[in-house]
């Protein structure tokens, strides 16, 4: 997979997926989050749900903050879908990112994303919804995890400069037999790529500077809009033709 981000032909790639027609998703509203809340429910705005929950420190307090990926529960977003003679609903809720801090009685507000997840328009993309493997911390950042029909995708952040800060980007997948992957360092300004096909033993890789240092904050990025590969020098690696060697 190349180095992409705005992730929705790898979310459509199939051909159940490509007989399918995008629905008209409902209009939304998404809610204002708490300033501060004593608990976790205290973020669930009324008609939401908590999908993931973790905890573990992540401004460097040594408390134990909190992560939560929330989802709207309003029956108005499930629609009805024709398939062959029948009808199926489908969700189309959206689900947003939500950041807190420890403190004493409880957890203030840090950051959110809605970006982040696309709200689903048709069946049969082969793309795991978000569930608890969506979102770890480790060594005191967030990873935000995305798994697809033909790749995957992580988002790490860390607060630095009064924000959630992305530091890394990697991605993964497979097309026609080529497996490739990419690695950003946002931070020493280097990515890794890797490439090769499924019945090799060799790899190419390469280590490419990027043009542009920009981490843009977690409050900010669309999964949409956002292009890794906009901040990469040079052409994207794939795997050697066999023939030509």
């Amino acid at each position: 997979m190349r180095i992409k981000t705005a992730l929705a032909a790898v979310l459509l790639a199939g051909p159940a997926a490509a007989a399918s027609q995008p629905v008209e998703l409902p209009l939304v509203t998404y809610p204002q989050l708490p300033a501060a809340a004593r608990d976790a429910a205290g973020f669930v705005p009324a008609g939401w749900a908590i999908v993931a929950r973790r905890e573990g420190d992540l401004n460097g307090d040594r408390a134990a903050d909190l992560v939560l990926v929330l989802k709207m529960t309003d029956p108005a977003n499930i629609v009805q879908i024709p398939v062959g003679e029948e009808t199926e609903p489908l969700d189309t809720n959206p689900h947003l990112l939500l950041v807190a801090f420890a403190e004493a009685g409880g957890y203030r507000f840090a950051a959110s994303n809605r970006g982040l997840f696309l709200r689903r328009e048709m069946p049969f993309t082969g793309d795991l919804p978000p569930n608890e493997d969506t979102i770890r911390i480790e060594r005191g950042g967030l990873v935000v995890f995305f798994e697809y029909l033909r790749g995957w995708a992580s988002f790490r952040f860390r607060w630095q400069e009064g924000a959630m800060r992305l530091i890394g980007y990697d991605d993964g997948g497979v097309s026609g037999g080529c497996v490739t992957r990419t690695s950003i360092n946002y931070l020493t300004g280097r990515a890794r790529l890797e490439a090769g096909y499924i019945d090799q033993d060799r790899n190419r890789t390469a280590s490419r500077r990027l043009t542009s240092f920009e981490r843009p904050t977690l409050d900010r990025i669309d999964l949409m809009e956002f292009q890794a590969e906009e901040a990469v020098a040079g052409e994207p690696l794939w795997c050697e033709n066999p023939d030509d060697e």
